[in-house]
């Protein structure tokens, strides 16, 4: 619902007349906050589920009181470093002098952020209906908060402040629930073991919020126009589905890896090749069809999206591939940072590469690319370091037939 609210808004904005320049400054205003929050968001909230596992009753409530003290506190000191440092953050991290709202979405960030764990306390707790009925809430709204006021002509600025409003009621649930299900008691050294066990995830997370600042700014720096910018980001996007299933398997799948190994690894097995059978199938669908699709869905300014959009459609195959959770398992979150850190180096090479001959689809490409080197390096480490074989946890004959599938989809839906 996450993703799929961030499409529909895009699907919205385009259709609402707004011009392409000031969809990219709503594009811009999402880039910057991603960079500014994804690492230490998806840090933070990767290492709930290992930690949460291994505490008692009494602690485990403790914990979710001091993870929201933990949220409030860093959204409270990034807004101090938004609303100040305006002037010499927007520009270091858009190529651009200026960019529309910004004190306004930092105000956004400071409400939204410490909303992010609440589908996580509700899973800690075995409550998935209380996951869905958040989702449906607290997306659905967003999306016409945005762009309610857009329609009736207040433009972003008024969208940004009906998403602001609706962050500060989200906020007020997050609080009530967090002292709901937690015990209202600080604890100091629960926080630094938890802060030590997730730093490696945080500095995993950074080293990808590089990549993707990387991408953005050379977009910005090499086309020097916010309406190519905008054909970027609305191109540049995985197929949400697959990623919002992928991530979820991902996260549940890690307590009982920690648990129980054997348990886990046949279950991860199960659980991916069921994932294989619808995602890869639509996925190939998707290329087919995207290129009529997106002028129809966007508007005909976004036509050039679609082929990016299929680049980006090829990810799949290394999506669906998890050692990842099999590491956090183990509690090796070093080894994922390390592979990071190669990754990284790969994406800037060959980035910078491919963009300056092949333009936004070689950008694209080198994506697909150092995505499958975060995953053969932890696959490896995982056969050498944890002796855990991929064959316990990958179906390999589905996975190369569809692969090969995905391969032969995409080079029809391309040069045929």
């Amino acid at each position: 619902m996450r993703l799929g609210s961030a499409v529909l808004t895009g699907i919205l904005l385009a259709k609402s007349g707004l011009p392409t320049a000031e969809i990219g400054a709503w594009e811009m205003l999402l880039y910057l906050g991603t960079t500014l929050t994804f690492f230490w968001v998806n840090g933070l909230l990767q290492g709930i589920a290992p930690m949460y596992a291994k505490l008692d009753n009494e602690e485990r409530k403790i914990f979710i009181f001091n993870h929201f003290l933990l949220f409030c506190s860093i959204a409270t000191a990034l807004f101090l470093l938004l609303f100040l440092g305006e002037q010499w953050i927007a520009p270091a991290l858009t190529g651009l002098a200026e960019v529309p709202h910004f004190k306004l979405f930092a105000l956004y960030l400071l409400l939204n952020l410490p909303t992010f764990p609440v589908e996580y306390f509700y899973l800690l707790q075995e409550r998935p209906r209380s996951i869905v009925i958040w989702g449906i809430a607290s997306f659905g709204l967003q999306v016409a908060a945005l762009f309610i006021p857009v329609s009736l002509g207040y433009g972003l600025e008024g969208g940004i402040n009906a998403i602001v409003c609706l962050s500060g009621l989200k906020f007020l649930w997050t609080a009530g629930l967090a002292l709901r299900l937690g015990k209202l008691s600080f604890n100091k050294k629960m926080l630094v073991s938890y802060l030590v066990f997730c730093a490696p995830l945080m500095l995993s997370n950074v080293v990808s919020n590089l990549m993707l600042l990387f991408d953005n700014w050379l977009v910005g720096s090499h086309f020097g126009d916010p309406a190519v910018f905008a054909v970027y980001r609305y191109g540049a996007r995985e197929f949400p589905l697959a990623t919002a299933l992928v991530s979820a398997l991902g996260i549940a799948i890690i307590p009982l890896l920690t648990t129980s190994a054997t348990t886990g690894l046949a279950e991860l097995k199960h659980k991916s090749r069921r994932l294989m059978h619808w995602l890869f199938p639509l996925t190939i669908l998707l290329l087919f069809i995207s290129k009529p699709l997106f002028p129809i869905v966007f508007n005909p300014d976004f036509a050039a999206s679609a082929s990016l959009f299929n680049i980006y459609l090829l990810t799949l195959a290394s999506r669906v591939l998890l050692p990842a959770s099999i590491m956090l398992a183990k509690g090796d979150s070093r080894s994922i940072f390390w592979v990071s850190v190669a990754e990284l180096c790969v994406k800037f090479a060959l980035g910078f590469v491919f963009i300056q001959y092949w333009g936004l689809p070689g950008l694209a490409c080198s994506v697909v690319l150092s995505y499958w080197v975060e995953k053969l390096g932890l696959i490896w480490i995982l056969a050498k370091k944890h002796g855990v074989q991929t064959r316990d946890w990958v179906d390999w004959g589905w996975y190369s037939g569809y692969v090969f599938a995905l391969g032969a989809a995409y080079w029809i839906s391309t040069f045929l």
